[in-house]
């Protein structure tokens, strides 16, 4: 059977791990002589995707959701009837409704994927989330949201697939980082001198227990301590502002600050002496913890979601209980202490563990299989 050509479907192509998964899918399949569509609202990773030679599609920004959701599958199917889509992902519950219409019309395969447990708390937002169950085949990020997934809907387990986000080993290497790159981020994140640095790379739109690591730094008590929360998109979100509210009432100015999303990541983790996960078992998977640890960095998180999965507890980081701010300042505190020696063996031991685990090409051919598979079978539920 000759390769696929793919469509996703995705929220948005700003930035984060779900914008990386979907250009790292695109590319996969272009390798393997498919063609690629993604179809979003655009975003600083467009430009990206256009130079793996895929296509973007242009979706509204905001505007009516019911008209989203009822007149654009036509609209898509129409512009796209040439093209031959053979299956269509879908990578967030909004896109679903998008993605199972879209399959319809055009008698294909449609996957769902999970890019983290079921949380919604609104009617809507449970019924959208829900609605991924009707896909073909489901892929969820880690073991963490597929048990979840299977609790919710014993049904879906014949049709669902673990597959976790890869890593470009050959990017996030330690050998290839420059000093020049180094110097030139640290002066753009205005890192203090002579301070340890905790990064803790999130979007910043909602709760994702942030405020949980201000009261740990606040507890921690160093004041040879920096932390930088990353991923600022420009104008203050009402989160942001939150958090600054937060930073201001611990007394930590000077020591914790909100930072830019940031293009060079292999530099911001060579910067840092500890990298922080947090959101317990809200979070579906952590792509910040792999790539710290393929850069060698000791990594904390909180138990019980798809981040912890991603470590080795005592080994490559430190585990804390959830929400619980003491236990996540003694993690840090563990972390912050390595000698020199024992911080090179977690290193060695980091890279060992997610070059083992989470390498790209493999993710890449179990995603390639199961386009193939779905392309190969007519007909959609």
């Amino acid at each position: 059977m000759s390769a696929p050509t793919l469509l996703q479907i995705v929220p948005t192509l700003a930035g984060g791990g779900l914008a990386r998964a979907t250009l790292d899918a695109a590319q996969a399949v272009i390798a393997s002589g498919g063609s690629a569509l993604v179809a979003s609202p655009g975003g600083a990773m467009v430009p990206d995707l256009l130079r793996l030679r895929a296509t973007h599609i242009e979706l509204p920004v905001g505007g009516n959701r019911l008209w989203g959701r009822l007149a654009l599958p036509a609209k898509l199917a129409s512009s796209l009837r040439d093209a031959r889509v053979d299956v269509v992902q879908a990578r967030s519950p909004a896109t679903a409704w998008i993605a199972r219409a879209f399959a319809r019309r055009l008698d294909i395969k449609w996957i769902a994927t999970l890019h983290r447990p079921f949380v919604a708390g609104d009617l809507m937002g449970r019924f959208l989330e829900r609605r991924q169950m009707r896909a073909d085949a489901v892929i969820a990020v880690s073991e963490h949201v597929a048990r979840d997934a299977v609790q919710r809907f014993p049904t879906i387990a014949d049709r669902l697939e673990t597959i976790s986000p890869g890593i470009n080993f050959d990017r996030f290497d330690p050998a290839i980082v420059r000093a020049d790159r180094l110097i030139r981020l640290a002066g753009e994140l205005r890192v203090p001198d002579g301070k340890h640095l905790v990064l803790c790379p999130a979007r910043l739109g909602e709760d994702n227990g942030q405020k949980i690591l201000i009261e740990a730094l606040r507890l921690l008590g160093r004041d040879d301590v920096f932390c930088l929360l990353l991923g600022s998109a420009g104008a203050p979100t009402p989160f942001e502002r939150e958090l600054e509210r937060a930073i201001e009432a611990a007394e930590l100015h000077g020591r914790m600050q909100i930072g830019p999303y940031v293009d060079d990541m292999p530099a911001a983790y060579m910067l840092a002496d500890v990298v922080v996960a947090t959101g317990g078992a809200r979070q579906g998977f952590s792509r910040t913890l792999v790539e710290a640890q393929a850069m060698g960095r000791p990594v904390v998180a909180e138990d019980g979601g798809g981040a912890a999965e991603t470590l080795r507890p005592e080994i490559t980081g430190w585990l804390a209980q959830v929400g619980d701010a003491a236990a996540l300042a003694e993690a840090l505190r563990s972390a912050l202490s390595l000698s020199t020696e024992r911080r090179a063996e977690v290193a060695r031991a980091a890279q060992e563990h997610v070059r083992g685990r989470y390498a790209l090409a493999q993710a890449n051919q179990r995603l390639l299989a199961l386009y193939e598979r779905l392309a190969a079978r007519p007909g959609a539920s």
